[in-house]
């Protein structure tokens, strides 16, 4: 993400990455927010947000309509409810993470960017794998604001091929 990029946040409440992403954009970026809980609205005109579920079929195609130019970035920082069950609750995020996954290669401009949280698990490979398959670099970070005990893991994908 870079100056002047156009960015969207999916499961943006309560608003911590889409100030981040504001900062990084400015003034030439635009930053959508997603999320199925309000998020307070921003004084600055290029930060828009959107209330929807992200299992909503119609979200690419709304996305699409609110953002007036390609899509350079999509983030996910979508989680479940977390029911202390780990397998349940692997498998939710898994779910949201693909959804995410499924969003971003309809709204993403060739060689853009996508980053997506996720949970430790069985399953993570085959995920990476199949986001491996859309873009030119995969690999899995953990942020150093990120407790190191935590399950969570971003993944990140650069360079969609489209």
């Amino acid at each position: 993400m870079k100056y002047g990029d156009v960015v969207v946040d999916l499961g943006a409440a309560p608003g911590g990455w889409l100030q981040v992403c504001r900062q990084t954009v400015g003034k030439k970026g635009f930053v959508l927010g997603v999320d199925m809980d309000p998020i307070p609205e921003f004084p600055w005109a290029y930060v828009k947000t959107l209330v929807e579920d992200i299992t909503s079929e119609s979200l690419p195609s709304k996305i699409l309509d609110l953002v007036a130019s390609e899509i350079d970035v999509v983030i996910s920082d979508v989680s479940p409810n977390i029911s202390g069950a780990w397998d349940v609750d692997h498998a939710k995020q898994l779910r949201l993470a693909e959804r995410s996954f499924e969003i971003a290669r309809k709204v993403l401009k060739r060689r853009g960017n996508f980053l997506c949280k996720l949970f430790h698990g069985s399953d993570l490979k085959a995920y990476e794998n199949s986001v491996a398959e859309c873009f030119e670099e995969v690999r899995l970070v953990k942020p150093p604001a990120s407790k190191q005990r935590s399950s969570e893991i971003y993944l990140l994908a650069l360079h969609f091929r489209g």
